[in-house]
C-alpha cells in the first residue's frame, strides 16, 4: 500500500480530534460578542421621572455625575438641553420684577397651600411666564370641553379616581409681596402662599453655567439618551447649600 494515503489518513484523524476538544467556534466570547451588544454590555437604563446624583468631578466643559447605585457618567455641558441651578433664597430679599412660581393646594379662599416656591430674577425671568392653571386629579390641567374633568354638560362627573383628590393650582407671576409671599398671577388676581405642616422652602433659579458647578453639588437630571462618549440629559438641575450672594467663584 502507498505511503502518502497512510500519512493523509492520519492527519485527518488529528485535526479532527483537536477540532473535538477545541470546540465549536460559535460559542467562542470575545469582546464583541454577545446578545447585548459590544462587548456583552447593555445600555444603562434610567427612571423615567429623573435620576438624583452627586457631582464627582467639574471641569468647564465637562462634569461627572455618581448616582445612588455606585454608577459614574460622564457628561458635556454641550450635551445638557435645560441647565438651571436653585440655590436657598429669602423671598423678603428679593429684587422688583421679580418672578415667582408655585404648585400647591387651592384654598378657594386667595390662598394656596405649598412646600416650595422658586424665585427668577434678572435673565433667569426668561425661564417662565405668567400662568395660572387649575390642576385636577392626576395633574391634569382643566379644560370647560373635557366631561373627565368638569361638569360642562350637566351629566358628567370626575373619574372616581381623581373625584375626590384636592384641587391644586399651578401659579406664575410677578412677587408682589416677600412677607407674606403673594404672586399676582394673569387677570389682574392674586394669591397668598401659606406653608404646609412641613414648612416651606424658597429656592432662587438661575440659568446655569460649569463655573458654579462644584464636586459634590446634589442635582437631579433627567437623561436623554447614553452615547459612547457621553451622557445627553434633557434637564439638569444643581442643588447649592448656601444663597447665590455668597457663593464665591
Amino acid at each position: 500500500m502507498p505511503r502518502f494515503p497512510i500519512d493523509r489518513a492520519v492527519w485527518s484523524l488529528a485535526v479532527a480530534a483537536l477540532l473535538t476538544a477545541v470546540g465549536p467556534t460559535s460559542r467562542a466570547q470575545g469582546p464583541f460578542t454577545g446578545g447585548a451588544g459590544m462587548a456583552g454590555l447593555s445600555p444603562p437604563s434610567f427612571a423615567p421621572n429623573g435620576v438624583w446624583a452627586r457631582v464627582i468631578t467639574a471641569t468647564p466643559k465637562w462634569l461627572v455625575l455618581e448616582d445612588a447605585e455606585g454608577r459614574q457618567y460622564p457628561v458635556s455641558f454641550s450635551a445638557i438641553d435645560l441647565f438651571v441651578i436653585r440655590w436657598p433664597a429669602n423671598p423678603a430679599l428679593a429684587p422688583p420684577g421679580t418672578m415667582a412660581e408655585v404648585t400647591g393646594f387651592d384654598l378657594n379662599n386667595g390662598s394656596i397651600l405649598a412646600g416650595h416656591v422658586d424665585l427668577y430674577e434678572g435673565s433667569a425671568r426668561s425661564l417662565v411666564s405668567p400662568t395660572s392653571l387649575v390642576l385636577v386629579g392626576y395633574n391634569r390641567v382643566m379644560v370647560p370641553t373635557n366631561p373627565y374633568q368638569m361638569s360642562t354638560f350637566g351629566q358628567f362627573t370626575l373619574l372616581p379616581g381623581e373625584e375626590l383628590i384636592p384641587q391644586r393650582r399651578h401659579l406664575v407671576g410677578p412677587l408682589v409681596s416677600g412677607a407674606p409671599l403673594v404672586i399676582a398671577g394673569p387677570g389682574n388676581q392674586a394669591a397668598q402662599v401659606v406653608p404646609g405642616a412641613g414648612g416651606m422652602s424658597v429656592t432662587q433659579v438661575t440659568i446655569g453655567s460649569p463655573s458654579f458647578v462644584r464636586p459634590g453639588d446634589m442635582v437631579w437630571c433627567l437623561p436623554l439618551a447614553a452615547g459612547p462618549q457621553t451622557l445627553a440629559l434633557r434637564r439638569l438641575v444643581v442643588y447649592k447649600t448656601i444663597p447665590m450672594a455668597q457663593f464665591v467663584p
